[in-house]
């Protein structure tokens, strides 16, 4: 379930770092020697702010400043800012009729979850089916974002453009020299596109494989599975349901990552863990607290951090801790 038939380094994915922060114990585990870069560019505009970040790292601390990166580039290439402008605004338009037939559908799934103690043997298949639709729909969405994607070639690659050539020859060096990458949390949809912009999830994933550590939370935690995953049950504007962001970099896989679970989700109302764990499957749904630290070892998440600070969300409605499961 939680395979991952290629683990070259470390992958340490930790909870929310406050109040107590475990990115201190797990670099110590990474080991090695050769900086530790940070990337923090989900953090936007305070994305230089790293003082707290730096000291709990030690002197060896070097930032891959992507969102300062991308800012100058559009600056610099006034015709592709339009173009990726466009771009985006498509991928926007499309992100609102998703969220309309994914959240009708899901409303199907819950009514037919609260009805089906009666007459199951009609209701059990219906509800089979009705989940599959929401999937369908997911995968949809996935696809024809990608389609989006590539019918602009100009920013479909934006690494190769002439112009970026520098800034990703630099992040290139810094990574392959380094001994781990700390990726923080912030804005998931932000620290993406960055990276992606500049083709650090390339070179993020060949430093991997060459034994470099990654350790991330948050929304880099999230970015490092294959289905990046937005959830909040209440929402400002009222209730919602979860929804995917897009692909992710897939260094974890089968895997939804949930940082901070128990203040986004109602993880006390079965119906609504049994709808999102039920939705995902096969893939697994993770909650991860303050003293989470989880680790892939022979195939399977392991728990380094604090018992019960990560939990696995079942389709039958419970929140199991991650050890207790099998």
């Amino acid at each position: 379930m939680w395979q991952n038939t290629a683990m070259p380094g470390p992958l340490l994915l930790l909870g929310p770092q406050r109040p107590s922060p475990n990115l201190s114990s797990a670099l110590e585990r990474v080991g090695g020697d050769g900086p530790v870069v940070t990337i923090t560019a989900g953090w936007r505009l305070d994305e230089c702010e790293l003082a707290a970040l730096h000291a709990a790292i030690g002197p060896d601390a070097q930032n891959l400043p992507l969102y300062e990166w991308f800012e100058e580039a559009m600056v610099q290439m006034p015709d592709t800012r339009a173009m990726y402008k466009e771009r985006q605004g498509q991928l926007k338009r499309l992100k609102r009729v998703y969220r309309e037939r994914m959240h009708r559908a899901l409303d199907a799934v819950r009514a037919l979850m609260v009805d089906r103690d009666n007459s199951p043997e009609i209701l059990a298949p219906q509800l089979d089916w009705a989940l599959d639709d929401v999937r369908r729909i997911d995968q949809q969405f996935i696809d024809q974002s990608r389609a989006i994607v590539q019918a602009y070639p100009e920013v479909g690659r934006p690494w190769e453009l002439e112009a970026v050539a520098e800034r990703r020859a630099q992040s290139a060096a810094l990574l392959s020299s380094a001994r781990a990458v700390v990726i923080a949390g912030g804005h998931v949809a932000v620290l993406r596109n960055r990276m992606m912009f500049f083709g650090v999830h390339q070179q993020l994933f060949q430093a991997w494989a060459q034994q470099t550590g990654v350790v991330a939370w948050g929304a880099g935690a999230m970015l490092l599975t294959d289905r990046i995953v937005l959830f909040y049950d209440d929402p400002p504007d009222g209730p919602s349901h979860p929804e995917i962001l897009d692909t992710g970099l897939a260094l974890l896989q089968d895997t939804v990552l949930l940082p901070d679970a128990s203040k986004r989700l109602r993880l006390d109302e079965e119906l609504r863990v049994a709808l999102l764990a039920g939705r995902f499957q096969p893939d697994i749904a993770v909650g991860m607290e303050n003293g989470a630290w989880l680790e892939v070892e022979h195939g399977k998440l392991v728990q380094r951090g604090t018992p019960g600070s990560a939990v696995v969300l079942q389709a039958d409605g419970r929140v199991v801790p991650l050890e207790d499961v099998s």
